[in-house]
């Protein structure tokens, strides 16, 4: 939002920043040939030499003061080193090499397939009625669904919770119902975490650890976390659980089989592509050692970043991960989760100051901006009950930790340039601009309505967003834009809905914790910057630019 109050302090940031940037401009401008005589030039560089020149005349120590931090940035920069690797872009065709699996034999699925038909029968048997009753289907019908789903199994759980988060694929009264799985997990034996960790780490629990406890301290649909002591600090043992990896590929095999059958007899569009979307990185998050290594990047990623951390790495094995032991409260904790309308808090701690739910919201947005913007690496599963929160009362400052990495979207520079060109268009309130930047969230776009879709969009923009600086309700025009998606066809891949949901979660935490704070109009600075400046010079004014953010923030809060 802005003030009349934040204005002059705004100007008092931009103008030092602006003269670094175009200092820069003008070194890069030094080694370009010369404009032929009389013929006035369009590159961005000679212009920012000459804007440069008038503004050292009017402000050279401000110059020297912002070059200097930017060198610093720089050598900070170099100082990390290069990158930890990552392995190539997961999906279908690696499955075979990262699951040691053998495929599931006939009986297998044939035995699977007939305990899988006992626990999904309630729902089949009622299908007609809530085909036929909508107060049934919404209220009872997607319920019991649910359930059938927390029984079925990690790979029924896992789906159902991204499915939650897909309302441009399943109606929004089935997602609200499926967002439940996000709590119900499995928990195994301790027989079962002492053999896993003996086997990884090559010596009994006893023996390494100096203390262990036997009952975890949570529980998700792949692994399970235990606290422990290693080497006189405190860790998080995560700790895959039993059968989890042959579960999986047995019940995606299923899955798959089952997707097809109904879009041939009922003509169900969008599941088959759901389930093959989403089975790749199933599989590869049942990997323990990518999560570490998705950990170590985050790590490299946000080095440079004193109020966010994410887990260390101490050791990382296919079924179990080492981690540095982040204490803090979960976001979630003090948040509900609007998109969806469904509780996750615990009600037990202490509210949040002023001060710290704004801390969790404008920096949790600049993580998800980082994220897009500069490391095209995005965190998966962003939401609160994935956010940890150390107050200042007990740790000195106010900092963020991120947990469960091991689903992330790899975002290519086509994929990242579509959605902040859809972001863009939001700002400026262009509907039909943000239409041609939606149907390119596929790389094989099926929609046939291309005009209506662009003409229904900018009616939906004309009532409902109208660019910066209007109030935007960015998680209502984000519904309404997935509503025409749906009615319209419209396809988006898996990386864009991750892109999306997160979005939706942010919203969500600032309309819950500091309903007064609008996220597009707090990344516009950010955003103009990305759009203005070539990337390699975005790239490193982008401390620059986030300090005015910050500072806007502050003023206006």
């Amino acid at each position: 939002p802005s003030c009349g109050t934040c204005e002059p302090a705004t100007r008092r940031v931009l103008r030092p920043m602006t003269s670094f940037v175009l200092l820069v401009a003008a070194l890069a401008d030094a080694g370009q040939p010369p404009s032929p005589p009389n013929r006035p030039s369009n590159q961005p560089v000679h212009r920012g030499a000459a804007a440069f020149r008038r503004q050292v005349e009017q402000q050279h120590p401000a110059v020297l003061v912002v070059g200097g931090l930017g060198l610093q940035a720089a050598v900070r920069s170099v100082a990390r080193g290069r990158p930890p690797p990552l392995r190539e872009i997961i999906g279908q065709r690696e499955e075979a090499a990262l699951v040691s699996e053998a495929p599931p034999g006939f009986a297998s699925l044939v035995g699977r397939a007939v305990v899988l038909a006992l626990i999904f029968s309630p729902p089949m048997l009622l299908s007609w009625l809530a085909w036929l009753w909508p107060f049934f289907r919404n209220r009872v019908w997607y319920r019991m669904l649910t359930a059938s789903l927390a029984r079925a199994g990690t790979a029924f759980i896992k789906w159902g919770q991204w499915a939650s988060c897909r309302p441009d694929v399943f109606p929004t009264a089935m997602c609200a119902a499926l967002a439940s799985l996000h709590s119900q997990a499995p928990r195994h034996g301790w027989r079962h975490t002492e053999r896993e960790v003996r086997e990884a780490l090559g010596a009994p629990v006893d023996q390494l650890f100096e203390d262990f406890e036997r009952r975890p301290i949570a529980s998700g649909s792949i692994a399970q976390i235990h606290r422990a002591v290693w080497l006189n600090q405190t860790v998080a043992v995560k700790v895959r659980h039993p059968a989890v990896v042959r579960r999986i590929v047995t019940d995606f095999t299923l899955m798959r089989a089952a997707s097809d059958l109904l879009a041939r007899l009922f003509g169900v569009s969008g599941l088959r592509a759901s389930v093959t979307q989403f089975s790749g990185t199933m599989v590869a998050q049942t990997r323990l050692d990518i999560e570490a290594e998705h950990l170590r990047r985050f790590g490299w990623n946000f080095a440079a970043w004193r109020d966010v951390r994410f887990p260390r790495v101490l050791a990382a094995s296919e079924a179990v991960l080492v981690e540095s032991f982040e204490a803090g409260e979960l976001v979630s904790t003090y948040t509900t989760d609007l998109t969806l309308g469904v509780s996750s808090g615990s009600g037990g701690a202490d509210p949040l100051s002023r001060e710290e739910a704004h801390f969790v919201v404008s920096r949790g947005e600049d993580l998800y901006l980082k994220m897009l913007l500069l490391d095209n690496l995005m965190h998966a599963d962003l939401h609160p009950g994935n956010i940890l929160l150390r107050r200042a009362r007990r740790y000195g400052r106010n900092s963020l930790a991120l947990l469960d990495v091991g689903m992330v979207a790899r975002l290519t520079r086509r994929e990242a340039d579509a959605f902040i060109g859809f972001l863009n268009a939001m700002g400026a309130g262009d509907g039909a601009a943000a239409a041609r930047c939606v149907l390119r969230f596929s790389d094989s776009q099926a929609c046939t309505a291309r005009e209506e879709f662009e003409a229904d969009m900018s009616d939906l923009f004309r009532r409902t967003c109208r660019g910066y600086g209007t109030g935007i309700q960015f998680g209502e025009v984000l519904r309404g834009v997935l509503a025409l998606v749906r009615d319209r066809g419209v396809a988006i891949d898996a990386n864009y809905m991750t892109l999306v949901t997160n979005v939706l979660c942010l919203e969500g935490m600032a309309g819950t914790l500091v309903p007064e704070y609008n996220v597009l109009d707090a990344a516009r600075p950010l955003l103009d910057a990305h759009r203005a400046l070539p990337r390699p010079l975005f790239r490193l004014a982008m401390p620059l630019v986030a300090s005015l953010k910050r500072v806007k923030d502050r003023v206006c809060r």
